[in-house]
């Protein structure tokens, strides 16, 4: 399966469902063998359908590679492990995809201790210990491209918000600490809402918001941003923060700009153009 990530090892985590899974795909598409990292082992719920083995079977079912493994990333000695078994099925790692996050309910004045506790641990330790877990071999291999997950969520003060925040900084880091040893590390996060199984399971039947119901873009240009992003190298680009629509339009070719123009709604493009 030839393409523009032939012969590259990716891990994304928390690639059993949504937007993990839709990248997950993508990178085999392009080549890539994947490995795909999360806890879901089972559905336990039809209305959240995936696991780990749904998605790579999906990769097989294209003709591509993957690795279903089993990961916590609130638990650092999981992570470790995760990247051992990539390790030893495909000797290389050079796209780290930091996907997994968790949302729990409530504000800063109510939300609870322990939830309050679990959201960083999972939204950033998981993602620095990932990291971490990743970069004896892509130092090794002086070449790898870390892709950390934010929100526009950074742009309020909640809970999950301040997650976000802090790993849009631990990546601005990386990418100054790590420029000179052929390691990129960028950020991504969806303009807007991106219909997944998980936002569904949240929200309103959309036959009862009656003609109150947001635009809403489809998943293809958020994916094709994370291919860019998973190709660049610390000479091309490295240490941004960008939602999908301003990642294509800084980084995708002029043919491709048009055709996510074709598919996405009027402000998407807005946000395009506003960095061509």
């Amino acid at each position: 399966m030839a393409g523009r990530l032939q012969g590259q090892v990716a891990i994304i985590t928390g690639a059993s469902r949504g937007l993990g899974e839709y990248c997950a795909l993508a990178f085999a598409r392009e080549g890539a063998k994947v490995a795909v990292a999360a806890r879901s082992v089972e559905e336990k719920d039809p209305r959240l359908p995936g696991t780990i083995f749904h998605t790579a079977r999906s990769i097989e079912e294209i003709g591509g590679e993957a690795l279903p493994v089993a990961c916590n990333v609130a638990d650092a000695d999981s992570i470790q492990a995760m990247a051992e078994r990539v390790l030893d099925r495909w000797g290389r790692i050079d796209i780290l995809m930091n996907n997994a996050a968790i949302q729990p309910p409530g504000g800063n004045a109510d939300i609870s201790p322990k939830h309050w506790e679990l959201q960083y641990r999972v939204n950033v330790h998981g993602a620095f210990h990932c990291v971490r877990s990743v970069l004896p071999t892509m130092l090794e291999q002086r070449r790898g491209s870390i892709v950390n997950i934010s929100s526009n969520a950074t742009q309020g003060g909640s809970p999950y918000g301040g997650t976000k925040r802090a790993v849009e900084a631990m990546t601005q880091g990386l990418a100054r600490e790590l420029a000179g040893q052929g390691i990129a590390a960028n950020v991504l996060k969806p303009l807007s809402i991106i219909e997944t199984p998980g936002y569904l399971f949240a929200q309103v039947p959309r036959d009862e918001l009656g003609d109150d119901i947001p635009e809403i873009p489809p998943p293809d240009s958020y994916v094709e941003a994370a291919i860019l992003l998973a190709l660049q190298t610390p000479d091309t680009f490295t240490g941004r923060v960008h939602n999908d629509a301003e990642v294509i339009g800084l980084l995708a070719d002029e043919r491709s700009r048009e055709r996510f123009r074709a598919l996405n709604p009027d402000y998407w493009s807005a946000s395009m153009d506003s960095v061509g």
